[in-house]
């Protein structure tokens, strides 16, 4: 609540927030108080979960600007060695010689060439050098550094210090710590991981042929495969290992279009969560072929069919689907691919945007009315006023009445009034206002 004041002076709203607080909880029709922190599953937590750990964010920005240093890593001086020597081997091959020293400098040349391949460009342990990254989902965050192990553990240690004294909150053990960066790290479902590969591409510089590598130190997105062995195994797809597909007795009694939506629902599912895995296609591919055989197999089964038939018949040349006819119309259920899933990457995104709160400020067009302490119908100033509604303009467009035609010509479905002209307005009294301005 201490958070809270600090931005917000209504004292009425934050009574509310409080007693929601200490509202309690009810569990197998049991009630339960709440001592501390936020209720699980209230509507207000993950507001209030936010609220409380941007003072975590705010001390993490601390950091990172304490750490960063330097605008890019210094060169390797054994890659740079190489590279002079390379460039003396291709001054030495423009000069005329015989064919078996050149082909001894050449084969020299790609030597070198192959061992700049396995070194690093820039130097990893630059002391001028350091950056530090943070994300955090709800309670979940991850902290990448570049720096040394010592200054890790020397980061770790405050951020723990500060969430123990500052928040009255403690860290996981069993999910929490320092790694390596060749290690993979779980963090909301994925796998985080810097990736390297042997890959490399053919290019022409400055009319020499060389070799570049395509991927090094990138981080990466990756699908646990732990998750989805577990996921085939929960819904009963099949055997993840020997890829044995079994068909699910318990759907045979539904209708075709039922047991694709149930099938596409479930697929569409981890899919659209996966959808931002580098390894999209390849890892979701094994699933696939048990959660498409698996339908099959029980589409099979409930019409006493062969697989295959049941192919042929559901095939729509690019996708599957099953047919089913509702109140007499003939409707198409298409089943999902992965291909469905828009995977559209978003670079350098601003998400801590602050909010345009501008627009909550000014108040509406009607608090302005009521604040302006006038009736508009006899213009009487003081005391207490009510607003008359109407459910639409529509129901007094032939109206007589003379607030009928006040409130046509204003095209408002409110008028503020006072007690005296609202309770006459409402007992069918109310006189020409024309001569209640006299």
């Amino acid at each position: 609540m201490e958070l809270l004041e600090k931005k917000i002076d209504d004292t009425k709203f934050l009574n509310v927030i409080r007693k929601m607080l200490k509202a309690g909880y009810v569990e197998d029709w049991k009630f339960y108080n709440s001592y501390s922190g936020t209720p699980q599953g209230g509507i207000i937590s993950p507001i209030l979960a936010n609220i409380y750990l941007h003072e975590l964010d705010c001390f993490v920005e601390t950091l990172i600007s304490d750490l960063n240093k330097g605008k890019e890593r210094s060169d390797n001086p054994e890659y740079q060695g190489i590279t002079y020597k390379v460039r003396w081997l291709n001054k030495k091959l423009n000069q005329d010689m015989n064919n078996d020293e050149r082909n001894a400098l050449i084969n020299e040349k790609k030597a070198l060439q192959r061992q700049m391949l396995e070194i690093p460009y820039g130097n990893q342990h630059d002391p001028d050098f350091k950056r530090l990254w943070y994300v955090r989902y709800a309670d979940d965050f991850l902290l990448g550094a570049i720096s040394s192990k010592r200054e890790a553990e020397k980061i770790y240690q405050k951020i723990t210090s500060f969430l123990a004294e500052n928040l009255k909150l403690s860290i996981s053990q069993s999910k929490s710590g320092i790694n390596h960066s060749s290690k993979a790290v779980s963090f909301l479902g994925y796998d985080v991981r810097i990736k390297s590969d042997d890959k490399t591409l053919k290019l022409v510089v400055n009319s020499q042929h060389c070799k570049r590598r395509t991927v090094k130190s990138v981080i990466s997105l990756e699908i646990p495969q732990v998750k989805l062995q577990s996921f085939a195994k929960k819904q009963g797809y099949g055997n993840w290992e020997t890829m044995e597909v079994k068909h699910r007795t318990f759907l045979l009694g539904c209708s075709d279009a039922e047991i694709a939506l149930k099938y596409s629902a479930e697929m569409r599912g981890i899919a659209q969560f996966y959808a931002l895995a580098n390894n999209y296609s390849t890892a979701l591919g094994r699933l696939r072929f048990l959660w498409i055989t698996s339908f099959l197999k029980t589409m099979a089964h409930k019409h006493e069919m062969s697989v295959q038939k049941v192919a042929t018949m559901l095939n729509r040349g690019s996708y599957m689907a099953v047919h089913a006819t509702i109140h007499g119309k003939r409707r198409e259920y298409k089943l999902f691919h992965l291909r469905d899933v828009k995977r559209t990457a978003s670079y350098d995104a601003k998400v801590d945007n602050p909010p345009l709160t501008f627009k909550y400020t000014a108040g509406s067009e009607l608090l302005k009315r009521i604040a302006s302490d006038k009736c508009e119908y006899c213009e009487h100033e003081g005391g207490y006023f009510e607003v008359h509604h109407v459910r639409k303009l529509a129901d007094i467009k032939n109206g007589k009445q003379p607030w009928q035609i006040l409130m046509i010509k204003r095209k408002r479905k409110t008028l503020v009034l006072c007690v005296d002209c609202h309770h006459k307005l409402t007992w069918g009294k109310l006189p020409d206002r024309r001569h209640l301005l006299r």
